[in-house]
């Protein structure tokens, strides 16, 4: 594999507009080496962005056990920091052109991407690093071919670098699948 890259964030909401609480990002690069990218936001600072948490979600994450909480929540990395920091080492290590063979892979493309979107739009940043048409949705791959669950062997649930890691193993088990 190369040039493929699986992005997971954990947020507040579900929704563009609520916080990005961290970003996990691992992948094969332009060489074909593994490569990751790990981010903890700080919560609190993203509500002077009019960022917002939205009731459901902060339920459903008071459930998860003080561990999972405080992993998504004690983040203390500066958005603009960890937002430049990032696309920094997408351009570095992924080539992301129009006319490149790079995939970037979210378990769920009306998640992810429109969320991390806003989120870096808050800042003032244009968006993600990559071309909207690069845009992949892993949650139907392994919705269509139940295997490719089997393969993630996820141990650390909301965990955005560890989910990243997870479905990337799904993907390549995919992959295997696919092969002549």
């Amino acid at each position: 594999m190369t040039n493929e890259l699986m992005v997971d964030i954990e947020t507040s909401g579900s929704k563009p507009g609520c916080k990005v609480l961290s970003l996990g990002a691992f992948g094969f690069d332009k060489d074909g080496n593994q490569v990751e990218f790990y981010c903890r936001f700080d919560a609190k600072s993203q509500i002077a962005q009019g960022l917002f948490d939205s009731e459901d979600t902060m339920i459903w994450w008071n459930r998860q056990g003080k561990e999972a909480f405080e992993e998504a929540f004690g983040g203390d990395t500066d958005p603009i920091k960890g937002i430049a920091d990032f696309k920094q080492w997408v351009m570095q290590n992924f080539k992301t052109g129009k006319f490149d063979k790079f995939s970037v892979w979210s378990c769920g493309i009306d998640f992810d991407f429109p969320i991390l979107n806003r989120f870096f739009e808050a800042y003032g940043f244009r968006g993600c690093p990559w071309p909207y048409y690069k845009q992949r949705d892993y949650r139907t791959l392994k919705n269509l071919f139940p295997i490719i669950k089997q393969s993630e062997g996820n141990v650390s649930k909301h965990c955005a670098i560890e989910d990243a890691k997870a479905q990337m193993r799904g993907l390549r088990a995919f992959y295997s699948l696919t092969k002549d």
